[in-house]
């Protein structure tokens, strides 16, 4: 079996809900259509390198989910090898066709087990990628690579249009050749986590020890407007990955002078139906400010800023309360981290 004009995108939005599994070949591999939305290539050569590209966990962000079918399209055309493992998911498929963020929950908030606290279309969801990924991961070759990269678009524009967020990873040291691959493939800050989430990228991270990230790619816009030319650095590093099983080699003082590195200080959690952030609609992320200004308040609570070039990052109250409205980050340097 194959999938119709080799467009996985199409063959997912068509069967939204559920799809049965098969089986199809292309020259170079095997591909394994698991479940709607989830397709794994094994190349024929043995490899240490097994890739994750999970889009739209969000249905609206669509830039790069038209990105990642592309690629897709282009391996089971034969236009370029395949010698990776390489695990697609198109997380959201039922708000992807309503072009909404999601039905009743947020799919990024439901990993690590959090699903089980929650109900809505997205909670089963949750569940059967988190067993893709264990899947997938446990068929690797002992001491092998894992990479999962979770790529989005943000609701609202940036002072630094693409960026990435870092899981935490407690004192391990960071990995210089991933952050090299940030660099070369045009992303300009890295966001470093300092506790544990919920997020897809932070489970394939603490669950399954991949280098991962939640990657930023620009702004939200409707399936075929978007353009792709301004994904074209990460398209490129994308496609010598999938294809020739390598890493950018970046000295370190290029990666210094390419990437901004910011550290979270505090999340802004809705904590009343009065909650407000005291910041307009077009704010953008990165967005810094004095020290003591207010940022956020409710009847319950108020926030100051606490040094001056703290910024606000993913602001947005209309969310329940007890769930993040906000991040606050400070700026820092490479040097200030511990690498390998």
């Amino acid at each position: 079996m194959m999938i119709p004009n080799n467009d996985f995108l199409a063959l997912t939005l068509n069967n939204p809900e559920t799809l049965a599994p098969f089986q199809l070949e292309f020259n170079g591999g095997q591909g394994f259509v698991e479940e709607t939305g989830i397709l794994r290539l094994e190349p024929q050569q043995a490899t240490d390198i097994n890739l994750v590209l999970s889009v739209g966990i969000h249905g609206n962000e669509t830039g790069p989910i038209e990105l990642v079918n592309q690629l897709l399209k282009a391996i089971l055309e034969g236009r370029f090898a395949l010698t990776v493992r390489l695990l697609v998911i198109i997380g959201n498929p039922i708000a992807a066709n309503r072009a909404e963020r999601f039905c009743d929950v947020n799919l990024n908030r439901l990993f690590s087990g959090a699903w089980r606290h929650y109900e809505g279309l997205e909670v089963p969801r949750a569940q059967s990628l988190e067993q893709a990924v264990t899947r997938f991961f446990a068929g690797s070759a002992t001491g092998s690579v894992r990479l999962h990269y979770d790529l989005h678009t943000a609701i609202r524009g940036s002072e630094y249009e693409k960026f990435v967020v870092h899981p935490f990873i407690g004192d391990a040291p960071y990995d210089l050749q991933q952050l090299g691959l940030l660099a070369a493939s045009g992303i300009d800050a890295v966001l470093l986590s300092q506790q544990p989430t919920t997020t897809f990228s932070y489970y394939s991270s603490a669950e399954h020890g991949a280098h991962a990230f939640t990657v930023e790619l620009g702004k939200v816009y409707p399936f075929g407007e978007n353009d792709l030319s301004r994904f074209e650095a990460i398209r490129q590093t994308l496609i010598t990955l999938i294809s020739d099983a390598s890493f950018p080699k970046l000295e370190r003082d290029a990666i210094d002078s390419k990437l901004k590195f910011f550290a979270v200080q505090d999340a802004l959690v809705k904590d009343h139906e009065d909650y407000q952030l005291t910041i307009s609609e077009d704010v953008k992320n990165f967005t810094g400010f004095e020290k003591g200004y207010e940022l956020a308040h409710s009847s319950q609570s108020q926030y100051l800023i606490k040094a001056s070039g703290d910024a606000i990052i993913f602001p947005n109250a209309n969310v329940p309360i007890g769930q993040r409205a906000g991040l606050v980050v400070r700026p820092m340097r490479l040097a200030d981290l511990a690498l390998r």
